[in-house]
Order: structure tokens, then sequence, then C-alpha cells
């Protein structure tokens, strides 16, 4: 049987879930901090630049980058999340950052001027969006001629075993839309792909690089909690029957045992950062 939706159901269910996860995923965004390095070496932020975050989350990299900016420099985060942009403003005010805001905003429809930005990047924001091709065209229009954007991916399914150890169980029960659709985490992750997504979007001088670092956890306990309560898999998983629920976690846990350690669970996961010029 398939299901239909529309991108206004989707928009709708993302905030919903999100909104639901954030407290969790801080946690999960502070163990992001070496994929987020990268994207930061890529995207080369300089002193008095204009920068956006599309899809901040609790407030990264938008708070590292409001350092790199300096207070000549200014830096907003946006967030479909109303919990997520909270939590960032409280980061913020904590730590007396008076060059960083935070914003409620769709990433497909930017309530922002054109050529406002020397630099836009996102952080795993791409393939969460409704309409990525919308969100790429909308951070085209808000740049400057001449500036800069990076963003990060996660790679094909068989290079991020840290989300396909439960994607993967999870898939197998998983019926695509009307159209034959199915939404993975795995978007614009295949070789090139993004490259040619965002010179379709209008940018030039696309390039990708890629780097795997290693997710840890203390054992599949607190794996599944992160991931169950600190991401929307929690909440698509719920949906299933008790029976399908059970079946998942079995197959998850058996995925898991390649991967335990002397110090606990270490799952990889690759990842694209792809830059672009205006």
């Amino acid at each position: 049987m398939t299901w239909t939706y529309t991108d206004d159901d989707y928009r709708a269910y993302t905030r919903t879930t999100w909104n639901a996860s954030a407290g969790v995923y801080v946690e999960v965004m502070r163990r992001l901090e070496p994929w987020r390095q990268d994207l930061l070496r890529s995207a080369g932020a300089q002193p008095g630049e204009r920068v956006l975050d599309i899809a901040t989350g609790p407030g990264e990299p938008a708070l590292t980058l409001a350092r790199q900016v300096g207070s000549s420099g200014h830096v907003l985060g946006i967030d479909l999340s109303e919990r997520m942009v909270e939590l960032a403003r409280e980061v913020a005010s904590a730590r007396g950052l008076r060059n960083a805001a935070f914003e409620v905003m769709d990433a497909e429809r930017l309530a922002l001027p054109d050529a406002r930005f020397d630099l836009a990047v996102s952080a795993f924001g791409l393939q969460i969006v409704t309409d990525p091709q919308k969100a790429a065209a909308e951070a085209w229009r808000v740049l400057r001629p001449g500036g800069r954007l990076a963003v990060s991916v996660w790679s094909t399914w068989d290079k991020v075993p840290n989300i396909h150890a439960i994607i993967g169980p999870m898939l197998e029960h998983a019926e695509p839309d009307a159209t034959g659709y199915l939404p993975t985490p795995y978007e614009l992750g295949g070789p090139g792909e993004m490259v040619a997504f965002l010179e379709k979007a209008g940018f030039r001088d696309a390039r990708e690089a890629r780097s795997t670092h290693v997710f840890p956890y203390r054992d599949e306990a607190e794996y599944l909690e992160l991931l169950l309560q600190g991401t929307p898999i929690g909440h698509s998983l719920s949906e299933e029957e008790p029976k399908v629920q059970e079946e998942v976690l079995r197959k998850t846990r058996a995925n898991l045992a390649a991967f335990r350690t002397a110090r606990g669970l270490e799952l990889p996961a690759e990842h694209v950062v792809v830059t672009a010029t205006k």
C-alpha cells in the first residue's frame, strides 16, 4: 500500500519531529564535532563576513562561526524548528555573543534580501528539507556575487554505518509514496551528486571532499537512546506495528555487534563536503 503527502505535510512533520527531538539532539550535535570541523575548514569564514547557517539546529556551526567572523562580522542561523532556535538563542546569550542571531525560518522560503551574505553554510541540512533544490536556489539568491557556499551531507548508505545500522532494518518495512519516492538520509551523497545539484542551482566551481570519522557510544542502549530520541528516527519507528518495531530493534542490535570495541561502540560515517561560488 502506498501513501500520499503534500510538501506542507512533510514540512509540518519535519518541524514537529525535530521540535520533539531537540533536547536530546544537543548531545548528538556535540558528537558531530569532527564532521563539523571539516565543514568549517572548507567554509573558510573570515573576520567581518556576514554568514548564513541553514538548518542550524541548536546553533552549530553558527555559534562557532560567530567567533571566527568576530565583532565586525555577523552570523544568522535559521531553522524550521522553533525549539531548536530557542536552544541556540539560549547558548548565544549565555556566551555573550552579540554577533549571532537565530530565527525560525524555512530554508526554501528565506525571508531575507538578495545578495545579503558573504558565506552560507549547512551541516546536514539539505538532506532533510522538503525541497532541497528550492533551498539551494534560495541560498544562491541571498549570497552576494562571489559569495561562497559550503554544505555537508551524509555519503551513501554503505559508507554510513552509524545511521544505516538502524535505517537499513527500517527500510525493509518502508512504503514509498504514490510516486514511488522513498526518502532516505543518503540523498545527494553519491559521487558528484551534490556538485551537479549545486551547479544546477546556479553555483560555479563546485568541488567535493569526503572524509570519515567515528561516532562513539558507550553501548547499544546509548546508541538507541540518541538515534531514537535525538532524531526523528524514533518517531518514524513508533508509527510501525509493535512486531515490526521489535524486529527492527533486533536487527539493529545485530548490526551494532560488528562495531563493538573495548571502548564501547565505534561506528564510522563518511560525509561529503561541497564548496561552491555564486
